[in-house]
């Protein structure tokens, strides 16, 4: 009789530790990963509306309109990017959304005929516009 209590006693235990993992810990590891999905998004909407000047110190520029649909692949790679590169400046890529009035004179400036746009700021005839990612790595590591 006594070992029948301890067997339900250890299988309370094991119960109560899976309620735990599933009312504690999986919200959590669910909201890092909608977190890890949606703050490129986020991003891309709402920063880089008014961009007062190019910083001539990053790598490049993504110039990008935030609802082409290319624009949103290549965005969360260059979201990343910067992330990974925050305090290295040089290997920063500036993004500009184009599609926001305040930016829209960069079309012009930059003679930028669609989106999305890659842009060395050292030599502004470098350009890419693909959604392909090896073509964007290999670009951003000084290819053509």
């Amino acid at each position: 009789m006594k070992q029948r209590i301890k067997r339900l006693d250890k299988n309370k235990q094991s119960r109560s530790l899976t309620k735990i993992i599933i009312i504690k810990v999986f919200p959590v590891i669910a909201f890092l990963v909608a977190g890890f999905l949606l703050v490129p998004y986020g991003s891309m909407y709402f920063q880089n509306n008014k961009v007062a000047n190019v910083n001539t110190k990053a790598e490049a520029i993504l110039f990008y309109n935030a609802n082409c649909p290319h624009c949103q692949k290549v965005y969360p790679k260059i979201f990343w990017h910067n992330v990974l590169n925050f305090k290295n400046e040089s290997k920063q890529i500036q993004t500009i959304n184009v599609q926001n009035a305040n930016n829209k004179h960069y079309v012009a400036e930059f003679a930028i005929q669609s989106t999305p746009t890659l842009m060395k700021t050292t030599n502004i005839n470098q350009r890419l516009v693909s959604i392909n990612s090896q073509q964007i790595n290999h670009f951003i590591k000084g290819g053509h």
